[in-house]
């Protein structure tokens, strides 16, 4: 298994807002509430994201966040 290039410039802001607070442990609902968003629409920009960046799992949109700096280990 190859690493992913980081391909942060694709996203927009608010995927990457999503991408860190769910690297974080934040639930979607928690994301939602935090940025005055409704459930479905943070499940769009996850969703969206992970299409973007080719990533099929959490653990590895996590690495992902790690990797680029939106979350420190």
């Amino acid at each position: 298994m190859g690493e992913r290039p980081l391909r942060r410039s694709v996203l927009t802001q608010r995927e990457r807002q999503v991408i860190r607070l769910i690297a974080e442990a934040c639930s979607i609902k928690d994301i939602a509430e935090k940025l005055g968003l409704s459930p479905k629409t943070v499940e769009a920009h996850k969703a969206s994201a992970m299409h973007k960046l080719k990533i099929r799992t959490i653990a590895e949109l996590v690495r992902y966040a790690i990797r680029c700096k939106l979350v420190t280990p």
